[in-house]
């Protein structure tokens, strides 16, 4: 099974959570994955910090080790298609949000996150949250 970790899920992993780490070990890393929007959002919160040189090698160092999932011509057309059903249902998230659900869709994955919120909008998306697992 290919798990595909949102970013908040990165972010507890990299700051170490028992949990999230322990539940990679369980899956086993060859099964890890994140998206380019996530490693994005990263390189995003590293450049806002006050540690940027720091994080930014923590980031070089986390790429090396997951693979991010790239944006394709497919995932590009279900950002379309999934976008312009929640704008008709009114149910509108964030673009990278709809980017992340689009490239799981398209690796058959399962996305892991703990903004089960806004995701759970996305009918069929497979989600897990590792935060609330016991």
């Amino acid at each position: 099974m290919k798990y595909i970790l949102d970013t908040d899920i990165c972010i507890y992993w990299l700051k170490g959570i028992a949990s999230i780490k322990n539940k990679i070990e369980l899956v086993g890393l060859q099964n890890i994955n994140t998206t380019i929007i996530t490693v994005a959002e990263l390189y995003h919160g590293a450049f806002y910090s006050e540690k940027i040189k720091d994080n930014l090698e923590t980031i070089e160092k986390f790429v090396r080790v997951i693979k991010p999932l790239p944006i394709t011509k497919n995932s590009a057309k279900k950002f379309g298609r999934i976008k312009s059903i929640l704008k008709v249902r009114g149910e509108i998230i964030d673009n990278f949000d709809i980017l992340i659900a689009s490239i799981v869709f398209d690796n058959n994955g399962i996305l892991v996150t703990n903004n089960t919120e806004h995701f759970n909008r996305i009918g069929k998306l497979r989600i897990e949250n590792w935060m609330t697992e016991k």
